[in-house]
């Protein structure tokens, strides 16, 4: 299934700050859709939002920052009281 493409590493980004720089590659990869619904099949149901210059038009903009954002910290929140 698509969520083992997915690195460890933004789920601890999830976790620890409810939000992740992911970059391009992975979006890439699995598509904007693709990685938002793999994501929510592992609990982190995100947003994703792409900053780059408005002149560049493309899907995937090279010099974009592509950025998750969990879209309720409710879990976020849980995994944090549990580890105090």
């Amino acid at each position: 299934m698509a969520t083992a493409q997915i690195p460890q590493w933004i789920f601890s980004c999830l976790d620890q700050y409810a939000n992740c720089a992911c970059g391009i590659r992975i979006v890439k990869k699995m598509g904007k859709e693709g990685l938002l619904k793999a994501l929510e099949a592992k609990g982190y149901p995100c947003e994703l939002e792409i900053i780059a210059d408005p002149k560049d038009t493309s899907e995937f903009p090279e010099d974009g920052t592509y950025i998750l954002t969990l879209k309720s910290t409710e879990r976020h929140n849980k995994d944090t009281d549990e580890k105090e």
